[in-house]
């Protein structure tokens, strides 16, 4: 999955709910790695924008994307000094 291009896997990946995404960084150093880069930033706006109809909060200037998605839908594993 990681062999295909990078706005291919972009465009699947911002299909998804940020919840998913989430799962998806947390498979292994490669996927959080794609998933974490500054490239990403995009697809995860657009995955926190399906969310719930729209209806999550904007993301804050002082955490990242894949942060917040954790914040708002990782679950409740303590999340201290790994969300910025």
């Amino acid at each position: 999955l990681l062999c295909m291009p990078m706005d291919i896997l972009f465009e699947i990946f911002g299909h998804l709910q940020p919840g998913d995404l989430v799962n998806l960084s947390r498979i292994n150093k490669s996927f959080h790695r794609v998933l974490s880069s500054k490239r990403s930033a995009l697809m995860w706006k657009a995955a926190l924008s399906n969310a719930r109809g729209g209806g999550a909060p904007s993301c804050p200037v002082d955490i990242s994307e894949l942060g917040w998605a954790n914040l708002l839908f990782g679950g409740s594993s303590c999340q201290v000094g790994s969300i910025l």
